[in-house]
């Protein structure tokens, strides 16, 4: 193939590989591991904490760069699961130890309807509202989080599930919408109903900090789980 064919492709090739190596360097910290697949659009805006994992087919899409650095933050010890998508104007930030499955989706911001008499296409995007995945958070398959919406410290979503409001910490939901099934009791060391849930069990809660220097305590050394992540390490026995 003549130069003046494969010559600007290469060129883009080149400056993609080049991006994904000042990503590493500037907004990755230690041991973490970046899927070549995954695809990050305003890859300044995004930080990623040590020993964290980006999956493959994972699409990170900063849609407002201007004015504010980190619109994506993700923290450390987190595994993001394989074909996230993250859409932002404001800000997402998934907290320390966040665990997230296939196909979960973070919609920080959409385009703009005010008129059908315009292609949506083309009508720009909204503010948006930021969203914030607390410590140790598990959401399993196919979950997605609607703008504005926060999820409290060691909450888990359940498969399919929309969360299209903010859950308290330490809580199970389910559904579309999601709902709170379960809350966990620290007083008598158990999940249990929201029927049974009464506001003052939130009393023995750890706090944020507290909660968080327990995961480091009992989680000194956590390896990118990078199997999980690509189809490229193969089988396990």
């Amino acid at each position: 193939m003549p130069w003046r064919l494969w010559g600007p492709l290469w060129k883009t090739v080149y400056r993609e590989h080049a991006a994904v190596r000042r990503f590493r360097r500037r907004n990755t910290q230690t041991h973490s591991y970046v899927d070549t697949s995954a695809q990050i659009i305003g890859y300044e805006s995004v930080f990623l904490g040590a020993n964290s994992t980006l999956s493959q087919d994972v699409l990170l899409n900063v849609n407002t760069r201007a004015g504010v650095t980190d619109r994506i933050v993700i923290g450390a010890n987190c595994h993001v699961g394989r074909r996230n998508y993250f859409s932002t104007g404001g800000l997402i930030e998934l907290k320390d130890y966040t665990l997230t499955g296939l196909d979960c989706h973070f919609l920080g911001c959409g385009h703009k309807i005010d008129s059908p008499w315009r292609p949506y296409v083309d009508t720009g995007l909204t503010q948006g509202a930021p969203i914030e995945i607390g410590i140790n958070c598990w959401l399993t398959t196919s979950v997605t989080v609607m703008e504005g919406v926060t999820i409290g410290r060691g909450s888990v979503v359940g498969a399919r599930s929309l969360v299209l409001e903010n859950v308290p910490a330490f809580s199970v939901v389910l559904g579309s919408p999601g709902r709170i099934i379960k809350r966990y009791d620290f007083k008598g060391n158990a999940w249990l109903s929201i029927r049974n849930w009464h506001d003052s069990l939130e009393d023995y809660m750890p706090t944020e900090s507290e909660y968080l220097a327990h995961l480091q305590s009992i989680a000194t050394v956590l390896n990118p789980s990078i199997h999980a992540a690509s189809r490229r390490f193969g089988w396990i026995r």
